[in-house]
């Protein structure tokens, strides 16, 4: 297992595990894997991989999580956010995650869906905010 290292003055991180996709059921979303993202770090001086975003649709809802692939077992400020795009309705979920976070999920059949996440590191500075995944599985 690789650990966790921060470069100073660069601020890269390193993944400590990457986190295997699981079945939709383990996230507790029902329906079938149609998108997946990886998100890359945008803030502060952090790159690199940070996690991937995992979504699942069965036939009238989107559901969707975001699982870290760095500091991964560690308690992280994050937020995940769905959004339908032709109405602006959102679900969202908050809170010091060691995994992931998530699921959320929205009613969009024939509507496209995005997620925007905000993720910190331990120490809370910002490492990632916007958009985690662009608008997807549309009808």
């Amino acid at each position: 297992m690789a650990t966790a290292a921060t470069l100073v003055g660069v601020g890269v991180v390193a993944p400590i595990a990457t986190a295997s996709t699981a079945s939709a059921a383990g996230y507790g979303c029902a329906g079938n894997l149609v998108y997946t993202k990886s998100v890359n770090a945008n803030r502060n001086g952090y790159t690199g991989k940070i996690g991937t975003v995992y979504s699942y649709y069965d036939g009238t809802y989107n559901c969707s999580v975001f699982v870290k692939s760095v500091y991964v077992g560690t308690p992280t400020q994050m937020n995940l956010s769905i959004y339908k795009e032709d109405d602006g309705t959102f679900d969202d979920d908050t809170g010091a995650f060691s995994s992931y976070a998530g699921p959320v999920k929205i009613k969009a059949p024939g509507s496209c869906v995005s997620e925007m996440l905000i993720m910190d590191t331990p120490g809370g500075t910002q490492m990632f905010f916007g958009q985690a995944a662009p608008p997807h599985n549309c009808g």
